[in-house]
C-alpha cells in the first residue's frame, strides 16, 4: 500500500463530508440570524418590552402598539392569560377583529382613557372584570390584583393615545414608572 493511497480519502466521503459541514454553516447562521432578530424586537423599548417579573405577574410594555394589527400581533405571540391594560383615542377604532384572541387568551381588561366606550361594547359579552380607570396607576394596581402568579400584566392599547399622555413613550413610562410603585 502506498503513502497516498493512505492519505487520499475517496472523492464521494469527501463531497458528503463538505455537504454535511456547509449544512452546518448555514443552520448556524440562519440560527444567529434569529437570535438577533428576536432581541432586536425584545429591545425595542415600547415594543413587546418586557418589564419585569413581580410576585409571579410578568409585565409587559406594548405602550407603541396603536393600531388594531399592532396590538393583534403582541397577543398572538404571547401566551393566555392576559390581564390587558388598553384604551385612549378609540373613536374610529372597530375592535372586532381582536374578538377571537381575546376570547383565547384574555381574562381581564382594564380600559384607561376619557372614553372607552366602543371598547368596553366590544368586549364586554366575553370577557370579565372590566374596569374603567382615571389613570395609569390606578390601572396599573387594578391589573395587578385581577392577575395570578404566572399571568402577564399588557399594556397594549390598540389605539393612538388620548388626553392623559402625549404619545407611546410618555404612556409607556408612565406604565413602569406604576409597576415600580407596586
Amino acid at each position: 500500500m502506498k503513502f497516498e493511497d493512505l492519505m487520499i480519502e475517496p472523492k464521494p466521503a469527501m463531497a458528503a463530508q463538505a455537504e454535511i459541514l456547509e449544512n452546518r454553516l448555514v443552520a448556524i447562521r440562519n440560527r444567529d440570524r434569529q437570535q438577533n432578530a428576536a432581541k432586536i424586537i425584545e429591545q425595542d423599548a415600547h415594543r413587546r418590552e418586557s418589564v419585569t417579573r413581580f410576585r409571579g405577574v410578568n409585565f409587559v410594555n406594548d405602550s407603541k402598539s396603536e393600531s388594531i394589527n399592532a396590538t393583534y400581533f403582541c397577543l398572538k405571540t404571547l401566551p393566555a392569560d392576559i390581564v390587558w391594560i388598553a384604551g385612549g383615542d378609540d373613536k374610529a377604532i372597530n375592535y372586532q377583529e381582536l374578538t377571537p384572541l381575546v376570547l383565547e387568551k384574555v381574562k381581564a381588561l382594564i380600559c384607561i382613557g376619557t372614553d372607552n366606550s366602543r371598547l368596553i361594547e366590544s368586549f364586554e359579552q366575553y370577557v370579565q372584570p372590566i374596569y374603567q380607570c382615571r389613570n395609569m396607576e390606578e390601572a396599573v394596581r387594578k391589573a395587578f390584583y385581577a392577575a395570578k402568579q404566572g399571568d402577564t400584566v399588557l399594556l397594549s392599547a390598540a389605539s393612538p393615545c388620548g388626553t392623559e399622555f402625549e404619545n407611546y413613550q410618555e404612556r409607556g413610562n408612565a406604565f413602569k414608572k406604576a409597576i415600580a410603585q407596586l
